[in-house]
Formats: C-alpha cells, structure tokens, sequence
C-alpha cells in the first residue's frame, strides 16, 4: 500500500471513471488501474464494481473511502505543519526549555519581550535535552534553554539565571540546622534520581564528581519532580532539587551549602547555532535576552 494507490482510489470515487482520475492524477489509465488493482489485492475485496457505463463503490469501497480520506488528510497536514514549522510564514522565534526551567522566569520574560516585539510570534517545545539539542543542530529550532552544562564549538551561548539547590532528607529523618546543610554532610545519603532528560541528573552528578565524590542513585528512577520528593518522603532515598521545582508544602528541604557556606546553585543558559547570517529578529531576541539578565532579572 502507498499513498498515490489511496488517491486513485478517492479521484475516481469523486469522478467515477477511470479515465478522468488518471487525467486528475497525471498517470497514464493502466497505471492507476495497476495501483488499485493491486491495493485491492492486499484489501483482499474489491472497491469498485465496473460495468462498461460506470464505477461506482462496492459496499467495501463505501466503507473504506473515509477511512482513506482521513490518512490522505494525515499526511496534507504533516506536510503542512512540517512547511510552517521550518519556513513559518511569519516571523517566530522557536524555542526549546528544558522541563527544569523555572517557570517563574520564563514566563515574565516571554511577556517582556511579548510586550517589546508584538509583532513576532513565540514557538515553545518542552523536550528532552537530547531531543532539543538535535533540533537546534538540524535548524528546527532557533534556541535551546537549559542548564549550563553543555558547549559545543559551533554554539553560542548567553547566562540567564541561576538557582539554589535543595536537599530533601530522606523519610523523617532531618538534619538539625536552620534551613541549610553542607554538602560534605550529605555525600554518603543515598539519591533518588529523575531520568537524564532534563539535565538535573547529568548537574546532580558533575556536583558529586566536582567535589570529588562519589554519588550513591537508587536504583529506580523517579518519572517527576513530584514523584521524586513523593520517594524522598517514603524513605526511598534522599534527592536534589532546584528551588523552583519544589512543592509548596508536604516537603521539608534545605539550601544546599559548600564548604564556604555558600548557596551551592544551577546556571540556567540559552544556546543558539553559531551562524554568519543569523536572521535581525534571532539576533534581537539575543539582544533582549543579555538586556533582560542586565535588569537585575535572572535570580528566581
């Protein structure tokens, strides 16, 4: 089966003749006969009954022609999405978040800039950073927003904000401090972990591996953010989360401290491709966005 054998089908249903259809089709008459001939053949009953005045559907051809309808209409809108996505008629920014964006910060920053450029449209996909790196490198997006742990040569690259890190202990069990702990106080705990998608996992690692530790995961892993605390607070081990991730209520954590008694936290950055004729609305976006950071507005 292939798609022209499906528009054979639906031109000489509308025009009820083989002659004309293969005329709309722009094939010869033996090649659509062939093709529906031979998709017949895999439907295993015919479509059409044919006398020497007329075609018209067999009960089975009335059955499938919507069916038929619907993938042809599949594929005019794939086609269609697929055009607009890569050549958008009008003028868009396309980016890619990483699902540990803090919502609190991107929010007021697409309706800053929203309110600067009414006139170019905001395109968001939430992705797996794998997924959004691979569509920035093929041109399927203009930037990518996620944690700063990435650089490649052919990227640039622009801070956007930074985040505290938190340690929730695991079960009842609560440290005796005030809000905070030091890190070298937590490195024999045992983590809960999300999947390396939205590179909190690949962070929580490279901070155990910069302190020169080594990081003990459970085993499973946790789908959610939520879920992640969820499992922290049923003693499934402890976990690590940015500020902006955790739960109003229901969990006790604490600000995780370096050995200078400082905020241990995660940079958040936007990526774009290094190109030598970056379109004027892409590079005033990058514009926007360093001005945004400058206004004091990138610690959430």
């Amino acid at each position: 089966m292939n798609l022209n054998q499906l528009r054979y089908v639906k031109a000489v249903a509308e025009t009820g003749s083989f002659t004309l259809a293969a005329e709309q089709c722009y094939v010869t008459q033996p090649t659509l006969s062939n093709g529906i001939a031979q998709l017949e053949h895999e439907f295993e009953e015919r479509l059409f009954a044919r006398t020497t005045r007329s075609v018209v559907l067999t009960p089975f051809g009335e059955h499938i022609l919507p069916f038929i309808d619907r993938v042809l209409s599949a594929q005019d809108e794939l086609l269609h999405e697929s055009r607009d996505f890569v050549h958008p008629s009008k003028t868009v920014v396309r980016i890619g978040t990483s699902p540990l964006i803090a919502a609190n910060w991107l929010v007021p920053m697409l309706e800053s800039y929203r309110t600067t450029r009414p006139d170019v449209e905001i395109i968001l996909h939430e992705q797996n950073m794998a997924e959004l790196y691979r569509m920035l490198d093929g041109g399927l997006l203009d930037f990518v927003l996620g944690v700063a742990d990435v650089t490649r040569p052919s990227w640039n690259k622009v801070f956007l904000y930074r985040e505290p890190l938190y340690f929730i202990p695991r079960g009842a069990i609560h440290p005796e401090s005030k809000g905070t702990i030091k890190f070298k106080d937590i490195t024999e705990e045992t983590f809960v972990m999300v999947p390396n998608e939205c590179g909190l996992a690949r962070a929580t690692r490279a901070l155990f591996r910069s302190h020169r530790h080594k990081l003990n995961e459970y085993p499973g892993e946790a789908l959610s953010y939520q879920v992640l605390e969820e499992w922290a607070s049923l003693g499934l081990g402890a976990a690590i989360l940015t500020k902006s991730k955790l739960r109003s209520s229901d969990s006790k954590a604490y600000v995780l401290m370096d050995k200078q008694s400082k905020e241990i936290t995660l940079d958040f950055e936007a990526v774009w491709v290094n190109a030598p004729q970056y379109p004027l609305h892409l590079q005033q976006f990058v514009e926007f966005l360093g001005g945004y950071r400058a206004l004091g507005k990138q610690d959430k």
